[in-house]
């Protein structure tokens, strides 16, 4: 599993996604034009759109506004704008802003009923804005034989979670957009201490807590472990609710009654986490972020991360960046001996509202983003390495540019992720439920405690 990949792969893969993560936009541009992109620079033919049976003609001369977070999928896929825009005579116009603008615009175009964007990003806010009555449902258009061809656009070829995802986690019958990009928990490790000591990968959590503490007991400057002990529903809780599924349990045995926090089997895997961190963890492990765990591991400080996003992969190998770099082994994630494996993983998705002028062309603009020949392009000429598409993992030409562990550790952890269901209320009583784990991290309260009040809170939060 630790196998090198050549440095000139490596190499590439991390310049072509440094440029994603640092090549945010911002304020509103048309198209490909602030790029300096134009359709005879993009190695994307017209051609593989128009074997598709969709009228991509239908609303020519329209223009799409798009609002989005910076993000590397926005940097990734702008250069093929003028592609989008020569097949369908709709022009784009971009608003990207950074993250906490983006939501607080975000909010209140929609919820206001201005209607100004008529494609943006959704996370985990897509209850919420669906109960609310803002998100417009995509049905109607799957539904449209101008607009959407089944044959072409190869659904099945979206990650299960993806799509179960873009119907509200299990929460709607409906589409409530299209996944965009996808990420999932995986193990990174130190490969020189795993060879000075003659340690095995881990599979189960018996065994990595074994290797945890081998490292931690026997190297004066370095912790068998780092892990997100931050308050935060998309901090701690993100990482425990992966453990909990694979110890057989599960957000909301019965919603909004039953939230199952404070079942034994959530118990037992919350007081596994706690006592990893506390073990062999770094003192003040309670107030981890995800950057910092990554720093950690970087910094050579962290003999593993036992289970985190695997796009932390170009920047624990980027020599730039990282002192590990040459040292960095990554594995699917930790499971009981007589659990699951069940990874968290986490989709953005793109969505219109009900009050967009434009959402059908919209529609057209989220089909053609998320179809295959754009996500390929993006993935084998642009640097991307999110895609949704199990296909893009399965293709030589992407596994030889980011490498073949890399690969094959996100295709088998997208297989079987099982990621949280978000219920409307989840940023709410998920704050609670956060706080009262941080507490047990840090040895303040009991881990049953921990989950016994965030049981309460939660089911209260839900039963309002």
């Amino acid at each position: 599993m630790a196998s090198k990949r050549s440095g000139r792969n490596r190499r590439n893969f991390i310049k072509a996604t440094g440029v994603g993560l640092l090549g945010g936009l911002a304020g509103c541009t048309r198209g490909g034009s602030d790029s300096e992109a134009s359709l005879e620079d993009v190695d994307l033919p017209v051609d593989d759109y128009e074997e598709a049976d969709i009228d991509w003609q239908q609303f020519e001369g329209s223009t799409i506004d798009i609002g989005a977070v910076q993000h590397p999928w926005v940097a990734a896929i702008e250069p093929a704008i003028p592609v989008f825009e020569e097949l369908t005579g709709i022009d784009v116009r971009w608003n990207i802003l950074p993250e906490q603008e983006f939501r607080t615009k975000r909010l209140t175009d929609i919820s206001t009923g201005a209607g100004e964007w008529d494609v943006f990003f959704v996370d985990q806010v897509v209850n919420q804005f669906r109960e609310a009555g803002w998100l417009q449902p995509l049905d109607s258009y799957f539904d449209d034989d101008s607009m959407y061809d089944e044959d072409w656009y190869a659904m099945d070829d979206l990650f299960e979670a993806t799509r179960w995802q873009a119907h509200g986690g299990g929460y709607s019958d409906t589409w409530t957009g299209i996944p965009i990009t996808v990420e999932v928990l995986t193990q990174f490790y130190r490969t020189d201490l795993y060879e000075e000591y003659g340690l095995e990968v881990a599979e189960t959590l018996d065994e990595f807590v074994s290797n945890a503490q081998t490292i931690h007991e026997n190297e004066s400057d370095v912790v068998g472990t780092a892990g997100r002990g931050q308050k935060g529903y998309g901090m701690n809780i993100y990482i425990l609710n992966s453990f909990i599924r694979e110890h057989g349990g599960q957000l909301w045995d019965n919603y909004p009654t039953n939230s199952g926090l404070d079942a034994e089997r959530a118990i037992t895997a919350a007081e596994w986490y706690a006592s990893l961190l506390q073990d062999y963890g770094p003192g003040g492990a309670s107030s981890q972020t995800w950057s910092d765990v990554l720093s950690m591991m970087q910094s050579g400080n962290a003999g593993h991360i036992v289970s985190d996003a695997n796009l932390f992969w170009p920047d624990l190998t980027d020599p730039e960046a990282s002192d590990a770099a040459d040292n960095i082994g990554i594995a699917k994630a930790p499971a009981p001996a007589d659990g699951e494996f069940a990874p968290n993983s986490y989709a953005w998705q793109i969505s219109t509202s009900k009050n967009a002028d434009n959402s059908a062309e919209a529609f057209l603009f989220m089909l053609w983003a998320s179809s295959e020949p754009t996500t390929t392009w993006m993935h084998l000429n642009n640097g991307a390495a999110f895609s949704v598409r199990q296909s893009v993992w399965e293709n030589d030409e992407f596994r030889s540019r980011v490498g073949e562990d890399f690969a094959q550790v996100t295709l088998e952890s997208l297989q079987a992720t099982a990621p949280d269901p978000f219920d409307s209320q989840y940023p709410e009583w998920g704050q609670t439920y956060s706080e009262e784990i941080q507490t047990a991290i840090a040895g303040n309260q009991s881990v049953e405690e921990a989950m016994t009040n965030s049981a309460t809170a939660a089911e209260d939060v839900a039963g309002e």
